[in-house]
């Protein structure tokens, strides 16, 4: 089995110390122990016992960015970094660009512009990210956006013909959509399927207690085997957890390998 990169990893460190996720599970003596006791070599233990090579961290509102430079530094080869952009600013998203990609440690974007917690919430294809999505496509850089599950600020936002559109408007545009366009399972695939520069990342929303997970499993076993990338939402979900789930809930074994390593491989091009 390879080991996984897992496109939806939030570590114990730094500033995640705060975040609500530490806060929610922290005190709950059922979770690992990385999270109970905000362990990173706890961390690093559970991702070796769970097969999960590389943790792309996932910053977001609330996170120090330079926390990428930091976490590559001290755990070389064990971590990549998504850099937080605030869609709100536009002059201040498309400056952070520069500094905590182009000229910093980070290999992509994050952006959740349908999130409550941002301060104005928006759609995907909102006038005022195109100037972000142009930057992106011109420097070949990934933008990953959460874009489905809970804490939207209303349902409309995850429309997944938000995400048709920005494909169209830039076809060498490098996207993963994180939540995976959760409730939105079939018109999502519909949309990775015509649009071969969108990735689906379902994470939390492929775990079996959700409904609609299989419709995922169908797209990485045929249609979409190219374009699903495993995460495990941690921590959410403990690692094993996520790695059990995704190993018993249909895919073929091929499909397996393509979405826990070779398609969020090809993307960062470590390979080909």
């Amino acid at each position: 089995m390879v080991q996984a990169i897992d496109w939806r990893l939030r570590p114990p460190y730094r500033s995640f110390k705060g975040s609500i996720l530490y806060n929610k599970y922290g005190d709950n003596p059922e979770w690992p122990e990385s999270v109970t006791k905000f362990s990173m070599d706890a961390l690093i233990k559970e991702m070796d016992e769970a097969g999960i090579g590389i943790g792309m961290v996932s910053m977001r509102a609330g996170n120090d960015n330079h926390d990428i430079d930091l976490i590559k530094q001290e755990y070389p080869g064990r971590f990549l970094g998504m850099a937080h952009i605030n869609p709100c600013d536009g002059a201040k998203a498309l400056a952070d660009i520069d500094e905590f990609v182009i000229n910093g440690a980070a290999d992509t974007i994050i952006m959740e512009p349908g999130q409550f917690f941002i301060e104005e919430p928006m759609p995907a294809d909102d006038p005022r990210l195109y100037p972000i999505y142009e930057k992106c496509e011109k420097e070949n850089i990934i933008v990953t956006l959460t874009f489905g599950g809970l804490f939207c600020a209303k349902l409309e936002n995850y429309n997944p013909i938000f995400i048709d559109r920005i494909a169209v408007d830039f076809p060498k545009l490098k996207i993963v959509i994180t939540h995976g366009g959760w409730p939105y399972v079939t018109e999502i695939c519909h949309v990775g399927y015509q649009r071969k520069n969108v990735n689906i990342c379902p994470d939390y929303y492929m775990f079996n207690f959700n409904p609609g997970y299989d419709q995922y499993v169908l797209a990485a076993n045929h249609i979409l085997k190219n374009q699903i990338l495993f995460g495990s939402c941690f921590p959410s979900k403990p690692l094993d957890f996520a790695m059990k789930n995704i190993q018993n809930i249909g895919l073929t074994p091929d499909a397996l390998e393509h979405v826990l390593y070779h398609n969020s491989a090809r993307l960062l091009g470590l390979e080909k």
